[in-house]
């Protein structure tokens, strides 16, 4: 039930009802205390009682009834003798109190129940129809003779009752304002806890208020940020964070979908052109070459839509595969292998892998990785390519390099980005698809590596760097 309300309002309730079960709690003690303090003074009168009735027995002196508490004294038989103070009117029911045992010592006290009996309207009083705790002494009446001090009779029995009239009195006077305080203060204490909820909550109001109007082409605008330097501020931050994120993703999605479709459609369209050129005359066309051109045109498209699918199923983990170890050496050598046929005499490709290397990776992503650095190579080296592969203290360490015309500093981070191509390499039949480096630098983030163009003196310098195995 409490889960359907808000979050002000379950806490303010349980605030309240905390405070009120605490506030009982102590009331209910402090009740408990004064009740027990009232009644242990009462007990310690009744003893100071008991002791000055009996010393007045013990020497002989008359006893007058003019005490505070009332009192009872037995005989040496145990029957009753007197009941003075405000028992005179009033009859024990139930046993009888102990009477002092033979030979007990003159300290000796005892500590009894004694139940007042019901009397009728003329002689009842607030004693009547109540048992109460009794505090006994004892001492014989004695007498002097001869300088020597001899029993005469006895002994006695005196109980003093310990009346609770007092702490009675004192609840009597604090019950109301513990029945009226206590639920005052747990309203007062689920009225500040409202007060203060609703005020740590006003930023969360307008984050959530912000957020709300935040839609698909509004991902410019951020929450506000309060200055109280609490969770709430913390979690503004991290929420812009979150719409920064959104914002550069929807900004490269909405240019990776432009780039994509203009790529797209220049394939298509020469395809379009040449194949409409070719049925408008028949009798002039040179079918076989048409027919290369066309192919030509689809084998660049089926390119395209192969690196688009990768690039979009790269950010699936799964689609990586199960990691094992790879030997980078052993990929360089494999590739070279692939490669030297189609190069020819035109390029000279060398391997510099003397020993193993190995990581933890795909093997199939990381021949893709090698293919598409080797592709770039190839396609602007003059002479030569170099392959090569090294340990390192921390990982290990791959390197592309050609003698070609370099990568200028201010565009070694945006070659990266899908579909960027430099100033000299713009013409899409000669530098590729534009999604090569990128394909490879998700390839090797996904690795845990990173893939980067550092200086050389001659040409571009791709280097691979991948935590060993």
């Amino acid at each position: 039930m409490l889960s359907r309300l808000s979050t002000r309002l379950r806490t303010s309730v349980a605030a309240g009802l905390a405070a009120l079960v605490l506030l009982g709690a102590g009331a209910w003690w402090l009740r408990g205390h004064l009740y027990d303090a009232q009644l242990a003074a009462a007990e310690e009168d009744a003893k100071s009682q008991s002791r000055e009735i009996s010393n007045g027995y013990k020497y002989g002196r008359q006893v007058v009834d003019t005490w505070q508490l009332p009192y009872v004294v037995l005989g040496s038989d145990g029957h009753v003798l007197i009941m003075g103070g405000t028992l005179t009117t009033q009859h024990m029911t139930g046993p009888l109190p102990t009477a002092v045992p033979r030979l007990a010592p003159d300290n000796w006290q005892s500590v009894q129940r004694i139940s007042i009996g019901p009397a009728g309207e003329a002689a009842a009083n607030r004693y009547s129809g109540r048992t109460f705790t009794a505090m006994g002494s004892w001492s014989p009446l004695l007498r002097k003779e001869d300088d020597q001090t001899k029993p005469l009779v006895g002994p006695f029995t005196v109980y003093v009752l310990a009346t609770p009239f007092a702490a009675e009195a004192s609840l009597r006077s604090i019950d109301p304002v513990l029945r009226a305080g206590v639920p005052a203060a747990a309203l007062l204490v689920a009225l500040v806890a409202w007060a203060a909820t609703s005020r740590a909550l006003r930023p969360v109001d307008a984050i959530r208020a912000e957020l709300a109007e935040i839609g698909e082409h509004r991902l410019d605008r951020r929450v506000p940020v309060p200055s109280s330097g609490d969770e709430i501020t913390r979690m503004a931050r991290t929420t812009n964070a979150t719409l920064d994120r959104l914002e550069r993703s929807a900004v490269q999605q909405q240019r990776f979908v432009a780039d994509a479709s203009h790529e797209l459609r220049s394939p298509i369209a020469a395809l379009r052109t040449n194949l409409e050129v070719s049925l408008a005359h028949p009798e002039r066309t040179d079918w076989p070459a048409a027919t290369y051109e066309a192919l030509t045109s689809v084998e660049r498209l089926q390119q395209l839509t192969e690196d688009l699918l990768f690039l979009a199923r790269g950010a699936h983990p799964a689609t990586a595969g199960q990691f094992t170890a790879v030997d980078l050496s052993a990929v360089l050598r494999e590739l070279a292998d692939q490669y030297r046929p189609v190069l020819g005499a035109r390029l000279a490709l060398r391997v510099d892998a003397p020993e193993p290397v190995p990581v933890l990776g795909s093997r199939i992503r990381l021949h893709r990785l090698v293919r598409n650095l080797l592709d770039n190579a190839q396609r602007h080296a003059t002479a030569e390519v170099v392959l090569s592969t090294r340990r390192t203290a921390h990982g290990a360490v791959l390197e592309v390099r050609d003698d070609g015309p370099g990568v200028p500093a201010e565009d070694r981070e945006r070659i990266f980005e899908p579909f960027t191509r430099l100033d000299e390499a713009r013409s899409r039949d000669a530098g590729g698809s534009g999604l090569g480096l990128a394909i490879a630098a998700d390839i090797a983030t996904r690795h845990g590596g990173t893939l980067r163009v550092a200086h050389a003196p001659r040409g571009a310098r791709f280097v691979l760097e991948l935590p060993s195995a």
